[in-house]
């Protein structure tokens, strides 16, 4: 898939005749767009505001993009923008892997591009080897990596090389380069007159802040400020940009012995995930670890995970009648190579019918690349892996991840789960579907929630925007049907027009809370927890029922669940999670 094809279409210029060719006329300076290419809107309205932003003085930029917008475009035409206005005369992206590094370097789709926003044809250099883009010293675009620019050989002539005219940089993907890293303090020492920095997720799990990122602080936290961003929400709102997501949770009940006092403890995997985090038990921390091993672990994940998989296949093939480009393929994200050796052992033991691999630092290099690239072109059903397909390795026939490791950092498991989100335009639209299977940790669960409910509120947003559209046509539609036959002036009346008054502390926007909703969504909240508390002690050998649950809580709070009100279904709630924290009726 090409930058171009990953655009959508926007029309929001205007199209003039310039030697019979149709040219599209943009107000971005330096852009020129030709033929039918067009910006997507999120990528338009950064590159205006990106202008207006470098014409005021501003130097550096934030621009928050999902997996699949087409980042490249957005930094490439930044480039466009930053020469025009005289900000740049040369321009160099750091990338964090190699992959992304060849992706911006392939000269075809760089002439595409370039073609397409009608800027000249420059000249570009990916920088591994000092000799060639020192000795070409006008070469207009560098591409690098955070590696190589940080290195001895490659920082010096890196250094060399922005110290002879003045230089934009871009760095793709920044949340991996935090402020005060080994990679942001090289870099700072090479001049540069402005940059832009791009990222899906610009956040950190050790929440330190980004090299080349504005923030601003309220006290105790920082915040960065991007100058536009393309949320979850937009992209699902704007539709074709991103799979819709199905999660599918499981859970175990696992049974610890210690080894010294002979104590035996049974728990499930997301209390013992709960207590590890809360009381930074190495112990508990290991357990989990060795338990991702464990054949019942591993069967009971993958099995309803391939069900799903051999089910989208068929459908796939039945929809199609036989004629497949592509067919749906799985990833599987282990957490050490031996995990990986171990899931792939089951795999191929259990479903022998599919082509099946993994990848990872122990596998030789030249067979790694080979192994990835028959998984590229779908030659591979399923592979297994431990951080190897990352940002820049597009796949889009991903549709199914097993996530069986131990990462649960926001940024880094958004980054691993959308490697199967982005849309393929050869599946039918009901068939971009992303299905994500997972234990039952807590904090992967809420992740997960998150990811559903944004997806639910861009497509309120798109159905909205769809049906304002359908009203305006129809409209439009009546109006041509009536023609204006006589004017006449009737009477003239003068209005006095009193506007309702606020009170001075009212926020300029509140949210209306839906009473009806918040009730059922509390009652089915405390249900659930009644029934996982009852679970629970039941675990633990004490035989209660949901009923005893409620019993407790009507004779607690003087009311049955059914006649609470939003607050005493907010105190019930809190009790509930307290019974469950401390294993008890309280």
């Amino acid at each position: 898939m090409s930058f171009i094809e990953e655009t959508a279409t926007v029309t929001t210029t205007a199209v003039h005749a310039a030697g019979g060719t149709l040219v599209q006329q943009s107000s971005i300076p330096g852009i020129r767009l030709g033929g039918s290419f067009r910006f997507r809107s999120g990528q338009e309205i950064f590159l205006r505001k990106l202008a207006e932003a470098f014409a005021a003085g501003e130097k550096n930029h934030l621009g928050v993009f999902v997996p699949g917008y087409g980042k490249t475009i957005t930094a490439l035409s930044s480039f466009v923008v930053a020469k025009s206005l005289g900000k740049a005369s040369k321009v160099v992206i750091f990338v964090p892997r190699g992959n992304l590094r060849d992706q911006y370097a392939d000269p075809k789709e760089l002439s595409r591009v370039f073609m397409s926003i009608g800027s000249p044809p420059f000249t570009f250099c990916v920088a591994d080897s000092d000799r060639v883009f020192l000795k070409n010293i006008n070469t207009d675009i560098i591409i690098t990596t955070y590696q190589y620019a940080s290195g001895k050989g490659g920082h010096k002539a890196l250094k060399t090389f922005c110290e002879h005219s003045p230089c934009m940089f871009i760095f793709d993907e920044v949340h991996h380069l935090s402020d005060d890293g080994t990679w942001a303090t090289k870099i700072s020492e090479f001049p540069h007159s402005c940059s832009v920095a791009l990222s899906g997720t610009p956040l950190r799990a050790d929440n330190k802040t980004l090299f080349g990122v504005p923030f601003h602080s309220n006290g105790d936290e920082q915040f960065y400020v991007a100058l536009h961003e393309v949320s979850l929400r937009d992209a699902h709102a704007e539709g074709r940009i991103l799979k819709h997501v199905s999660t599918h949770v499981v859970d175990y009940t696992i049974m610890l012995y210690n080894t010294k006092s002979g104590e035996r403890v049974e728990m499930s995997l997301g209390e013992l995930a709960a207590v590890s985090t809360e009381k930074n038990n190495l112990d508990l921390f290991f357990a989990r670890k060795q338990l991702r091993f464990h054949d019942e672990y591993i069967r009971a994940l993958i099995d309803p995970a391939f069900a799903r998989f051999a089910e989208k296949r068929a459908l796939l093939s039945s929809t199609t009648g036989g004629s497949i480009k592509r067919q749906h393929q799985l990833l599987v994200i282990a957490m050490s190579n031996k995990h990986a050796e171990a899931i792939l052992t089951v795999i191929k033991e259990r479903y022998p019918q599919y082509s099946s691999a993994r990848i990872g630092q122990d596998v030789p290099e030249e067979e790694r690349l080979r192994l990835l690239q028959e998984y590229r072109d779908g030659s591979i059903d399923v592979m297994v892996q431990v951080d190897m397909i990352g940002e820049g390795t597009d796949i889009k026939p991903i549709s199914v991840i097993i996530k069986a490791d131990l990462v649960r950092a926001l940024s880094k498991t958004l980054q691993q789960v959308f490697r199967g989100m982005r849309y393929y335009d050869g599946f039918p639209e009901e068939q971009n579907v992303c299905d994500i299977y997972t234990s039952n940790d807590a904090e992967l669960v809420k992740i997960l929630e998150w990811l559903a409910q944004e997806e639910q509120i861009g497509l309120k947003l798109k159905q909205s925007r769809e049906m304002k559209e359908t009203e305006r046509r129809e409209v439009g539609e009546k109006e041509r049907d009536w023609r204006l036959e006589d004017v006449q002036h009737n009477f003239t009346k003068s209005h006095e027009l009193t506007l309702f008054s606020m009170p001075d502390d009212s926020p300029a926007n509140y949210a209306v809370t839906n009473v009806t909703q918040r009730e059922q969504e509390l009652r089915t909240e405390c249900s659930l927890l009644a029934q996982k508390l009852t679970n629970m002690l039941k675990s633990h050998g004490r035989r209660i029922e949901v009923h005893s649950v409620h019993a407790e809580s009507k004779k607690r709070f003087g009311r049955a669940q059914e006649e609470m009100s939003i607050n005493e279904l907010e105190r019930k709630k809190a009790w509930l999670d307290q019974c469950i924290k401390l294993r008890r009726l309280v």
